[in-house]
């Protein structure tokens, strides 16, 4: 498991930097490498030839860059494959940082405690995941399940709307897409050509639902009571943990 921490504050680095290598000790089943880097501009240059981190903590408040612009560079070039976790004085960016779906934002000054019970969730969340290998054209790309939006087939070509804003289009055929999602809960199909990711959906209407994005996806008339009641179902399970 690949790590990398950058603060252009050398004392933030190193206590962040502590933190994370005792934990790594803590938890050798993981092997988790880490970098670090007091320059926001040589961690991208490192990410160009080495590729992206799992796990990033990042300032946010840094010269040059952004911690926030960082995040959507890396997942421009590498879709969700990295977790996130912000570490910064302020607060002012916390309504932004979860608009790109950080996994957390911890103000400063912070416990070892608080920061080890995020790593703990992130890599628990990581260790869930269900990745596949999905081709569009000449490229494979890794798509993690969870951030899949809603899946649609349209005009012979199956396209897959990621929680991040981009879209993937494939050759393949729905019913293919969706024996990957038969033990993945939270899923559901939606007529002969949408697959939903429940986690979502922004609201249920009467003849469609509104996806998060601001899609409007038709519901069929026979689907519409299965899917409120799996919609309801869902999130019970999620908020009992049952």
């Amino acid at each position: 498991m690949n790590v990398i921490i950058c603060d252009d504050q050398k004392d933030e680095l190193e206590y962040m930097k502590q933190i994370v290598s005792e934990y790594a000790g803590e938890h050798p089943e993981f092997f988790m490498q880490i970098k670090c880097f007091l320059s926001p501009i040589d961690l991208l240059d490192d990410i160009h030839v080495n590729g992206a981190p799992d796990i990033a903590l990042l300032d946010i408040c840094m010269p040059g860059i952004l911690g926030t612009e960082i995040v959507q560079e890396i997942r421009d070039k590498n879709e969700d494959s990295t977790d996130f976790i912000f570490l910064t004085t302020s607060s002012d960016f916390a309504v932004e940082a979860f608009a790109l779906h950080v996994n957390d934002y911890l103000t400063k000054p912070y416990t070892k405690e608080r920061l080890t019970d995020t790593l703990d969730r992130v890599i628990e969340k990581r260790r869930k995941r269900l990745c596949v290998p999905i081709t569009s054209g000449k490229e494979i790309h890794l798509i993690d399940l969870y951030q899949v939006m809603y899946i649609e087939s349209r005009n012979h070509n199956v396209h897959i709307y990621l929680k991040s804003g981009k879209r993937i289009t494939t050759h393949t055929t729905l019913t293919k897409l969706k024996n990957l999602f038969l033990d993945v809960s939270g899923f559901m199909t939606v007529g002969a050509s949408y697959i939903i990711n429940l986690r979502c959906v922004q609201s249920v209407l009467q003849t469609a639902v509104l996806m998060e994005n601001g899609e409007s996806i038709p519901v069929p008339r026979r689907l519409r009571s299965e899917l409120k009641k799996q919609y309801f179902d869902f999130y019970m399970e999620e908020a009992t943990g049952k």
